[in-house]
């Protein structure tokens, strides 16, 4: 599959194939020029069994054999991408200022952007800038995903 189709997008595909009732019995395999984190880790999140650069062409025989064998295969780089995500860098807390983890503890409490801009005595424009800088930096899209980032106050 590749990422940039005409007219919907290989991850917007992917994830219409993950949602066919009864589930289709296959795996794909990204074949991209593109290596941003974002589009690797949402490729990922939508179902993709591997994701090959498509400088690593000559490989695609064997990709594709390991994929079906129930593998996962990843051009060195994009592995190295994954490796530093699990790894915790650049995406950990520590990547976050200060203001964008007192944001962050809001959001994971529940508050819309107006409560915390409230509370922080900032405009909403102020806080909706916080909450895009730190779904880039830790590799979200949404408030959900960004709350799992921020540790469980105890009670």
């Amino acid at each position: 599959m590749d990422l940039k189709l005409p007219g919907m997008n290989g991850i917007e595909c992917l994830k219409r194939l993950k949602q066919i009732k009864p589930p289709l019995l296959c795996h794909v395999l990204v074949l991209s020029e593109y290596e941003e984190n974002d589009l690797v880790f949402e490729a990922f999140k939508a179902g993709a069994s591997g994701y090959l650069l498509k400088n690593r062409i000559s490989e695609l025989a064997v990709a594709i054999k390991d994929v079906m064998a129930g593998g996962s295969v990843m051009s060195p780089v994009i592995a190295r991408k994954v490796i530093r995500f699990f790894q915790g860098s650049p995406t950990t807390l520590s990547a976050l200022s200060k203001r964008e983890l007192e944001v962050l503890a809001d959001l994971s409490g529940g508050l819309t952007n107006k409560e915390i801009a409230a509370k922080l005595s900032i405009s909403e424009n102020t806080v909706f800038r916080h909450v895009a800088s730190i779904y880039e930096k830790l590799h979200v899209h949404s408030r959900v995903d960004a709350a799992r980032h921020y540790p469980q106050r105890p009670g």
